[in-house]
């Protein structure tokens, strides 16, 4: 088994998460799948069982309520599990001009983004750093680099997804702990399928398949990547972002929005 055996994994029950699991427990690794559709992750968890002979627990919770991450640390040392490695990566997305978005599921959209993470983070980083060892996934997005206008506030959350981690992993830095900020690109999903039609305009080439991903995340943080960005083309794009002045990368990226 390996060194870091139990990883939790948070909005396991599809999508990027669901293949985060899948990587994990084929590599060896217990799970802690998090979602709310308790059927869902029972059912999954039944399966990564069978077929790789792992404990996996389930947990169903909504990370949105602001002390939701305490109270799953608060069951998980009631159930005596102790958690090796995090994967934060539940997360929503809002596709619609802030001044037409609706405020309770934009406040979500951030409560769950920003707020559940930093909260999720900061109750089991400690006991990692006690033990001198753990390791923390976050995931963000190619929009953590850029603005994105029709879903900016995803994309500022997004963004302070990046600069966090980056943040504490040299916050961590000799203390056994690592920090992985996964930064996908389009992504073959239920979250890019409702992102209002966008993904008609974005070439085969560009979307990134889930499993593939989760595989190269889980090697970068195994590496101990502060940063993973998959895909040539996202990385080029992350350099074209980074190099241009602001005002030619926010132009572009508006005119690719009102053009869909």
């Amino acid at each position: 088994m390996p060194k870091l055996n139990t990883a939790l994994i948070t909005g396991s029950s599809e999508g990027i998460g669901r293949s985060f699991a899948e990587v994990y427990a084929k590599n060896g690794h217990d799970l802690v799948l998090v979602a709310r559709n308790a059927a869902k992750l029972e059912e999954f968890a039944q399966q990564l069982t069978e077929k790789y002979a792992v404990k996996v627990t389930v947990l169903a919770a909504d990370l949105i309520p602001v002390d939701a991450p305490q109270q799953l640390f608060a069951a998980l040392t009631e159930q005596a599990i102790q958690i090796d490695i995090l994967v934060n990566n539940a997360g929503m997305m809002q596709v619609e001009k802030l001044s037409e978005s609706d405020p309770h599921t934009l406040n979500n959209l951030i409560q769950l983004n920003v707020q559940s993470l930093v909260n999720m983070t900061q109750a089991f980083v400690q006991p990692m750093i006690e033990r001198g060892q753990g390791k923390i996934v976050n995931v963000g997005s190619i929009a953590s680099f850029m603005p994105t206008p029709n879903f900016a506030a995803y994309g500022a959350s997004k963004a302070f997804v990046l600069s966090f981690s980056e943040g504490i992993a040299e916050e961590l830095r000799g203390t056994g702990v690592s920090v992985t900020c996964v930064c996908p690109g389009m992504t073959e999903t239920k979250m890019l399928s409702h992102a209002d039609g966008m993904e008609k305009f974005i070439p085969k080439f560009l979307k990134a398949d889930p499993m593939e991903l989760a595989s190269q995340a889980y090697k970068a943080s195994k590496k101990g990547e502060v940063v993973f960005l998959d895909k040539i083309a996202n990385k080029l794009l992350v350099q074209w972002a980074s190099h241009y002045p602001r005002w030619i990368v926010r132009g572009v990226n508006g005119l690719f929005s009102r053009f869909k």
